[in-house]
C-alpha cells in the first residue's frame, strides 16, 4: 500500500481539539432522550439548541470525512493491506468487546430478554446491512453503528489508497466535488422510492427504510469517508486554497440553520460532508503553517485522543446512571427510561454525565484501548525487540 509522496505527515492537533467538539455533540443529541427536564420550555432550548438532534448527524460525518483524512494523511510507505487491516481491528476491537460484556451483562441483571439475533449482529458488526429496524435500534451499544461503516471503509481502504495516489489535482477535486453531490441528490432520489412505508417512532417525518439507506448504510455513509480520502491527497499536495477558518465555522453553521427549513431527509447526512470538509481542511492547513489554534491546546487534543473510547462507552453510561436514579433497571436496558429533574438539576446532571464519561474514557483508553494497540496491532515477530548485534571478534 503506498502513500502519499509528501515529507512525513505532521501532528495535525487542531484536528484532534476537533474531535472533543463532535463528540460532545453526539453526547448533546443523546441527552435529548434522557427526558431530564421537568420544564419543558427548558428543554425546548436544549432541542432547539441541537437542532433536535441534527448536530449529532453533523458530528458523526465530521468523523467519517475525518476518518479518511487522517487514514490516508498517515499511511506509513510499505504498510501492507493485512497490516493495516491488523491495526484498525485493534484499534476498535477491545473496546468494542468490552462494552458488550458489560452491557449484556446489565440487561441480564435487569432481567430483560436479550434478544440474540440483533445482539449477535451487533457483536460482529454487522447489524446496518438489513433495513431491519432491531438490528440497529434496539441493541446493547448503539453507538456501533458507526464502527459497521467503518469497516466496510477499512476494507476497501488499502486498494482506493492506490487509486487515489494516482489521481492529479483536477481529478482529486472532481471527486469530492462529484461525491458532494451524490449526498446531497440521495434524499431527492429517496423521496419516491422508499417514502412510501409507515413511519417509524425514531423517524417521524420518514420511513425507516429512508432513515436506514440515507443514515445507516454503510455504502452510502462512506461517501463522507472517501471525500475525506480526496480532501487529505489535496492538503498534502500543497492544492488547498488559502480558506480561513471563521468562514469554514460560519458556513458549517449557515448549512446547520438552513436545515431548520428544508425537509427532514436533507438534515440526516446529505449537505453535512461538504461543509466539514472545508472546516478540516482549513484547520489542517492552519497547523500545517506552525500557527496554532484554540483547538490544538494541549486540554482540548488531550480530550480528542479520548474521543473513540467516549464515543464507545457513553450511551451505556449515560443510560445506565440515569435509570440508576429512576430506580429501573429494565429502563436501561430499553434506553428510555425518563425521570425528570428541575431545569438547574437536570442541566448539573448532564454536566456531570459528560464528566464521568469522560473520566471513564480515560480509564478505558489507558487500560484497554492503548494497551490492546501497543500489543497486537504489530505482528509479534516486530513486537519483539531485536538483540545487538555481537560486536566483530579481532582476527589473529
Amino acid at each position: 500500500m503506498s502513500s502519499p509522496s509528501t515529507a512525513p505527515p505532521r501532528t495535525l492537533r487542531s484536528l484532534e481539539g476537533l474531535r472533543a467538539i463532535a463528540v460532545i455533540f453526539v453526547f448533546l443529541s443523546h441527552a435529548l432522550v434522557l427526558g431530564a427536564f421537568t420544564d419543558q420550555d427548558a428543554f425546548s432550548v436544549l432541542n432547539t439548541l441541537t437542532g433536535e438532534g441534527r448536530i449529532g448527524f453533523l458530528a458523526v460525518s465530521f468523523f467519517f470525512v475525518l476518518s479518511g483524512f487522517v487514514l490516508t494523511w498517515s499511511a506509513k510507505p510499505g504498510q501492507t493491506a493485512v497490516g493495516f487491516w491488523r491495526r484498525r481491528l485493534m484499534r476498535i476491537g477491545p473496546c468494542h468487546l468490552l462494552i458488550a460484556v458489560i452491557a449484556l451483562s446489565q440487561f441480564a441483571a435487569a432481567g430483560e430478554t436479550i434478544r440474540w439475533g440483533p445482539a449477535v449482529a451487533n457483536l460482529f458488526l454487522v447489524q446496518n446491512w438489513w433495513p431491519e429496524q432491531d438490528l440497529i435500534m434496539y441493541q446493547f451499544n448503539g453507538a456501533t453503528w458507526t464502527l459497521a461503516v467503518e469497516l466496510l471503509c477499512y476494507a476497501f481502504f488499502p486498494l482506493l489508497l492506490r487509486l487515489v495516489n494516482r489521481l492529479g489535482t483536477r481529478a482529486l477535486w472532481y471527486g469530492v466535488g462529484g461525491l458532494g453531490l451524490t449526498a446531497i441528490l440521495l434524499p431527492a432520489v429517496s423521496y419516491p422510492l422508499l417514502s412510501g412505508f409507515p413511519p417509524s417512532e425514531f423517524y417521524p417525518a420518514g420511513s425507516w427504510p429512508q432513515l436506514w439507506a440515507l443514515y445507516f448504510f454503510p455504502p452510502v455513509r462512506s461517501i463522507d469517508f472517501i471525500i475525506g480520502m480526496f480532501l487529505a491527497r489535496i492538503v498534502a499536495t500543497g492544492q488547498w486554497p488559502k480558506i480561513r477558518i471563521m468562514p469554514a465555522v460560519l458556513v458549517n453553521l449557515g448549512v446547520f440553520l438552513l436545515l431548520f427549513h428544508l425537509p427532514i431527509p436533507f438534515g440526516i447526512a446529505a449537505l453535512y460532508p461538504l461543509p466539514t470538509a472545508m472546516l478540516i481542511g482549513a484547520l489542517a492547513t492552519r497547523d500545517l503553517s506552525g500557527k496554532g489554534t484554540p483547538l490544538s491546546g494541549r486540554f482540548m487534543v488531550w480530550l480528542g485522543e479520548l474521543s473513540f473510547s467516549f464515543y464507545i462507552i457513553h450511551l451505556t453510561v449515560m443510560f445506565a446512571v440515569h435509570a440508576a436514579f429512576a430506580g429501573d433497571l429494565v429502563g436501561y436496558a430499553h434506553a428510555y427510561t425518563r425521570t425528570p429533574f428541575g431545569t438547574a438539576t437536570a442541566i448539573a446532571f448532564i454536566v456531570g454525565l459528560y464528566a464521568l464519561c469522560v473520566a471513564l474514557a480515560w480509564v478505558v483508553s489507558n487500560t484497554v484501548e492503548r494497551p490492546a494497540m501497543r500489543r497486537w496491532s504489530r505482528p509479534a515477530s516486530e513486537r519483539a525487540p531485536r538483540r545487538p548485534e555481537p560486536a566483530p571478534q579481532p582476527q589473529p
